[in-house]
């Protein structure tokens, strides 16, 4: 036994260094050539929308600029070119329009010279619809929504999306404001006198009352809708409108702000269908005027505050940037403190604009729905006939 130990040993440590050799080969480690570098690794990792993002936002400040053809007012358009310059560095021009048909005129011309100077139009969703949609103008604004925050429609009243027109998507509704249709000089009406549309028909408002032109797209005819659509049917509402015109010698009014003047200078006590974002400016001023909370205030409208794109973009690139900061958290808190109205967006805080804009949570509310215009013009019609033969 003695003699067989050397052997024995001499096996057993030729056996170990075997085995080690063999772990050593089954088991490589891993060439440092084949590691990728952390900036790839980065990059690979990153969402979709995030590189198409930075791409679109670096040729964007190439372009510096966005063209936008509106009928917002000034304090709006001042308010989104500082808040947008100072985060983007990009530009923002602004071609105000006093109607929608002057602005929809001016693009079918630019169209018809081949021209393509627009990024955005700022309107309302009627004068987008009922008229720059039927000829041709709107292009696809879902499209060009980028950033996940405007595209998941968890942000947006009602969790679903504010485009109007669902199949199209030409138009994004960004306001939702409930209507208030009857406003009052405070010096010539008390609170409290006027509850419903019916009360204008007391004989103390007889030639005091002035109402915005139903007759033509604009806040007049969308009360008119309102009344003949979702409350009373043509009997109750022809009615309504015509001892208007006979009895209370209503003064029909077609220009916005002259409309609203007159109740807050004193020469009229009463104005019926004010145009909305113009009751909000009238109330910041102080003028001595109030709305009357009157039972048929149901519906929302984004009156002005609607958006539309052009089939063209002239910067495509800052055109994209500016639509998706525009419809983000930020964005929609700058427009909508500006407008003196909420957003559609249900994040964006509501601190400074009155309550008696600001949809209740319980209470069930008409929206502007792509229908709804096309019943618009029958409405429109519908009183241009009625107030003709009011008159006669």
């Amino acid at each position: 036994m003695v003699k067989l130990f050397p052997s024995i040993l001499l096996s057993l440590v030729l056996f170990t260094l075997l085995s080690c050799s063999t772990r050593e080969k089954a088991v490589p480690s891993a060439p440092a050539a084949e590691t990728a570098p952390l900036s790839q690794q980065a990059a690979q990792a990153k969402p979709a929308w995030e590189s198409n993002w930075e791409k679109t936002l670096r040729e964007a400040k190439k372009e510096g600029i966005v063209s936008n053809y509106t009928l917002w007012r000034p304090e709006v358009r001042n308010a989104l070119v500082g808040a947008f310059k100072d985060k983007y560095g990009i530009n923002l021009e602004f071609t105000s329009f006093g109607r929608g048909a002057e602005l929809l005129a001016k693009v079918q011309a630019e169209k018809r010279a081949g021209i393509y100077a627009a990024d955005v139009f700022g309107a309302g969703a009627t004068t987008l619809l009922a008229s720059m949609k039927p000829v041709g103008v709107l292009g696809n604004v879902k499209a060009s929504l980028v950033l996940p925050e405007v595209v998941e429609t968890k942000y947006w009243m009602n969790n679903e999306s504010a485009i109007v027109d669902k199949v199209d998507s030409t138009t994004f509704a960004m306001i939702g404001t409930v209507i208030r249709t009857v406003v009052y000089n405070t010096d010539m009406v008390k609170e409290g006198e006027i509850t419903s549309y019916m009360d204008l028909l007391k004989p103390q408002y007889k030639g005091k009352i002035t109402l915005n032109d139903p007759t033509v797209t604009g806040a007049g005819n969308a009360v008119i809708y309102h009344i003949l659509y979702n409350l009373w049917g043509q009997e109750k509402t022809a009615d309504f409108l015509r001892r208007l015109i006979t009895e209370q010698e209503v003064v029909i009014q077609r220009d916005n702000r002259i409309h609203m003047e007159t109740v807050a200078r004193g020469k009229y006590a009463i104005a019926l269908a004010p145009l909305p974002d113009l009751i909000a400016e009238f109330m910041e001023v102080k003028a001595p005027i109030k709305i009357a909370l009157v039972e048929e205030d149901n519906r929302l409208t984004s009156a002005a505050g609607a958006m539309g794109v052009p089939t063209q973009f002239a910067h495509p690139n800052a055109a994209v940037v500016f639509i998706n900061w525009l419809l983000s958290k930020e964005g929609q808190t700058v427009f909508s403190k500006a407008w003196g109205n909420p957003s559609m967006r249900t994040d964006v805080p509501t601190t400074g604009i009155d309550p008696l804009f600001v949809p209740e949570p319980s209470k069930k509310y008409y929206s502007q729905t792509e229908d709804e215009v096309k019943l618009r013009g029958e409405a429109l019609e519908w009183s241009r006939k009625l107030m003709e033969s009011a008159k006669r």
